[in-house]
Order: C-alpha cells, then structure tokens, then sequence
C-alpha cells in the first residue's frame, strides 16, 4: 500500500481529503485513481510540513486551502484537492454535485445564495484555522 511521507497512506489521505469536498466516503475507485494521479504528479516530492499537519490533526482541507490560496501559498494542498475534484468530476454519480438537474430558477438563486455564505463561512474558518494551528 502507497505510503506519503507524513506516514499516512495516500488510500487515507485519498479518503481524507474527498470527505473534506464531498460529504460522502470516497469509493475504492476514486482511491485508486488518486494513488495514482498522486503517484504521477507527486512523484519524488516530500509532502510539506503543512499538508502533514493538516492530515495528522483531521482539519478542514477545504477551508485552510481557500485561506491560504488568497495569500498565494499551499499549492500542495490546492493540487491534491483538484486531483480529487477532477477524479468526482469525470464520474456519473457525482453529476448532481457541478450541475443542477432540474430547471429551476429560484432553486438557482437559492443555491448561488446559498454557496456564498458557504464560501464566506469557509473562508471565516480556514482564517481561524491558521492562527489556531500555527499554519501561516
């Protein structure tokens, strides 16, 4: 089994980081693909002190990584998320997940609103995350 560097295996941090993006566990073949997008595009590097501390003390990746992308920093961190994203992305079952289904106009404006206080609370809580674990 894949191990990264923090001593965690990627099928964790696989399951880990698609809890963080989507509230539901990640299946055997979104694992599969992320071990070995991880294993492509993280090949010979060390994963960070940073993301190792994320993983280790179980905190929100989501939120920390839009915090830290406003200041240009945790690329890592922002890669990995992407690879997760895209893998969900490309797969039937995570349709309803990028796209509405059902035409429906005010159920859209109820949404956008709703993504933006999301956005904004993530953003209140990755901020506090920071100073809280000493991530800046």
């Amino acid at each position: 089994m894949a191990e990264s560097s923090s001593g965690v295996t990627l099928a964790a941090e696989a399951r880990y980081l698609h809890a963080c993006l989507f509230r539901r566990p990640a299946d055997e073949l979104t694992v599969a693909r992320y071990e070995a997008a991880h294993r492509r595009w993280f090949a010979g590097e060390e994963t960070s002190p940073l993301v190792r501390r994320i993983l280790d003390r179980r905190l929100d990746a989501e939120a920390i990584e839009f915090a830290l992308r406003r200041r240009g920093r945790g690329q890592e961190l922002t890669r990995k998320l992407l690879i997760v994203c895209y893998l969900a992305e490309a797969r039937a079952e995570y349709m309803g997940e990028f796209v509405q289904l059902q035409h429906s106009p005010a159920r859209a404006w109820a949404g956008l609103a709703g993504a933006t206080l999301d956005a904004a609370w993530k953003l209140v809580m990755g901020e506090y995350a920071l100073v809280r674990h000493g991530l800046r």
